[in-house]
């Protein structure tokens, strides 16, 4: 049985491996690799697969995993537990559980403009004491930082003021380590601009010390933000306004290939689901000719 000193090692050394892979694949976000290790983690408080062949020790853990996890979250962790195997010259040869392909949930037109309208409110109401323009200020700059530039939660809060170019870009490491900057419209930089005036710190979204904003702080702001505004049905609120920027871009006639390229998306099919969202959203506008249709009978 592998003791718990032998365990932190060998994790110790699986972070590495997945921060610095070999040549042929990409390293791990430090999210990514939180969660790979926390994967095996779990998988070895529950089964002590030191004398079982791989798939059946995993086979053991997904059972436990059935009883109370949906298979998206089972697949995660196939995946992280495929990683590791990997790391130890093993393979796992076994796939993730399928599940149903939902549309994500995203801002509509309405929503977003009332969003926006209340984030906004302060600053345009002469009566507003200081603390709640500057607030709004933040609020503004955040919907660009998620719906201007499309960041994943971790992206956005990692964005350097050195990061904000001028001319319409915002360099930031996205998923995989790598450095990028992904085009932005004027306004986005304007109101980032706007924001970092308010402070001296080289984030844009300080947090405690040193250190950019928390990703659970800018989670819990965003989500608290919608609340107030009225929007409905809340789900990861960063994630909704990901997937807005996507739904807006192919809205507004953008190529799939650029929405790929903004988004930072590796695989050009996660990028195709944001065909499926603007025909459900055309399907929504479009005016209900047939409200009064009544079904026949054929005798």
């Amino acid at each position: 049985m592998t003791t718990t000193v032998e365990l932190n090692a060998e994790l110790e050394r699986f972070r590495n491996w997945l921060r610095y892979p070999p040549r042929d694949k990409r390293a791990k976000s430090e999210l990514t690799i939180q969660a790979y290790v926390y994967s095996v983690q779990q998988f070895h408080a529950r089964v002590d697969g030191a004398d079982k062949d791989p798939r059946e020790a995993v086979e053991e853990f997904v059972r436990h995993l059935s009883e109370s996890n949906a298979p998206r979250s089972i697949g995660r962790h196939i995946y992280a537990l495929r990683a590791y195997f990997e790391f130890k010259g093993l393979k796992l040869d076994m796939g993730a559980p399928s599940s149903p392909r939902r549309l994500p949930r995203w801002l509509n037109k309405e929503e977003w403009t009332q969003l926006l309208k209340h984030a906004e409110a302060p600053l345009w109401n002469p009566k507003a004491p200081q603390r709640a323009r500057v607030k709004a200020l933040f609020h503004r700059a955040v919907l660009m930082d998620y719906v201007g530039a499309g960041f994943r939660l971790s992206e956005g809060c990692a964005l350097r003021r050195d990061g904000v170019d001028p001319r319409g870009g915002l360099r930031v490491v996205r998923k995989g380590n790598v450095e990028r900057i992904t085009p932005v419209e004027d306004a986005v930089v304007i109101a980032i601009q706007d924001w970092v005036v308010t402070h001296d710190s080289p984030w844009v979204f300080p947090g405690r010390g040193d250190n950019h904003i928390n990703p659970r702080t800018m989670q819990a702001a965003v989500h608290q933000l919608m609340v107030d505004a009225g929007i409905k049905g809340i789900h990861r609120a960063v994630h909704m306004l990901r997937h807005t920027a996507g739904t807006q871009l192919r809205e507004q006639g953008a190529d799939i290939r650029d929405i790929q390229d903004i988004l930072g998306h590796a695989d050009i099919g996660t990028t195709q689901i944001y065909t499926h969202t603007a025909h459900e959203e055309l399907r929504r506008r479009m005016p209900k000719r047939f409200a009064n249709f009544r079904q026949g009978r054929l005798v």
